[in-house]
């Protein structure tokens, strides 16, 4: 399984490609560079939407952080984004699930 290490190696491998320093990338993630400089050393986990935000900047595909990995990478769009920021921020498990299943209806009915 990856890791938050090799994640982070991957980020740096590829920020480095990019030309990029962590204080430019941190400007561009809107965040400190010592939270890039945590990431990269894989102290910090980095969660989906900068990860995406990661990809776009560095200008490669989300799955290049999973190499070698079971897991499945999306590129998510803006709506995609604001819907899993939207179901993460809910905390009550009951209104979780209530809102799965009103997706998966509405996924059924569409076809």
């Amino acid at each position: 399984m990856v890791d938050n290490v090799e994640i982070g190696k991957k980020i740096r491998e590829h920020r480095l490609k990019a030309g990029l320093t962590q204080e430019k990338l941190a400007e561009l993630l809107e965040i400190t560079f010592q939270q890039v400089q945590k990431y990269e050393r894989g102290i910090t986990k980095v969660n989906l939407v900068k990860l995406q935000q990661l990809a776009e900047i560095l200008k490669v595909p989300i799955s290049d952080f999973f190499e070698e990995s079971p897991f499945i990478a999306y590129n998510l769009s803006e709506k995609e984004i604001k819907l899993l920021e939207a179901y993460r921020e809910i905390k009550d498990g009951g209104l979780k699930n209530s809102l799965i299943l009103i997706a998966d209806g509405l996924r059924r009915r569409s076809r």
